[in-house]
């Protein structure tokens, strides 16, 4: 009886324990992805790996301006609205929920699991994003509220993947120069437009129309980087054909 005891004390404190990395996981990972990080399938190093991911970067244009005329309840109501509906085409798109930072969200396609079209999968989340955000207007267009506009970056490149931080706090995230580009390509976006590097363009020029744009030169990086307007996405092949 005793050791029945232990047993299921053990068994129980098993079963709570993947519940509580479920419910950690399942807050920065797509169901499915959550499931094989848990049941081991699939591991989360702590230490770091490199891996080949594209992020994405999307923010609020005029945020802070926004901020300042917004009671603050209504500012967390919309934040709310807003990120429930980003993070589920996130999600849908097995992308990786990196972090909210104010009113911006970082993203990952390729960490901890990789699909050999992970760049395609960020710029069709991306499209799909603002989509959405022009669904969310008009609602809050009906209602009386005011809308508001995002811009996306999005590279891909070699980054280090892993948890990150303290030992009573840790993250996962991924570390490197492409990480930057990113983001600063978010920064460099105007309202509604989904900007990509040339290594994303690369990935993905069979599957979008885009429009390159003047090289840029974001800060931090030495020299000025192709950069394309993600206009829409191609039909499928034999679409137009189909169609006629």
């Amino acid at each position: 009886q005793a050791a029945l005891s232990i047993a299921n004390a053990s068994l129980a404190r098993r079963i709570e324990m993947e519940a509580l990395a479920r419910a950690r996981f399942q807050r920065l990972l797509s169901p499915a992805i959550a499931e094989l990080v848990v049941s081991g399938k699939v591991e989360v190093k702590q230490g770091g790996e490199p891996r080949v991911t594209t992020m994405l970067f999307s923010d609020i244009r005029g945020f802070t301006s926004r901020s300042e005329t917004m009671p603050a309840e209504d500012i967390v109501a919309m934040l709310n609205d807003y990120f429930e509906r980003m993070v589920e085409i996130i999600f849908r798109h097995e992308g990786t929920l990196d972090k909210f930072v104010g009113d911006e969200i970082m993203a990952l396609f390729g960490a901890p699991v990789s699909h050999p079209d992970d760049a395609l999968r960020a710029v069709r989340t991306a499209i799909v994003m603002l989509d959405e955000l022009r669904r969310l207007n008009a609602e809050r267009e009906a209602r009386g509220q005011p809308t508001f506009g995002i811009g996306v970056g999005i590279n891909t490149g070699d980054v280090v993947a892993g948890y990150i931080g303290s030992s009573k706090a840790m993250q996962y995230t991924v570390i490197g120069a492409p990480v930057n580009l990113a983001s600063r390509l978010c920064s460099a976006a105007q309202s509604m437009q989904v900007l990509i590097s040339e290594t994303t363009w690369n990935k993905v020029k069979d599957h979008f129309e885009v429009r390159e744009l003047e090289p840029v030169k974001p800060k931090g990086i030495a020299q000025p980087v192709r950069v394309f307007e993600v206009l829409r996405e191609n039909p499928p092949r034999g679409a137009e054909t189909t169609a006629g």
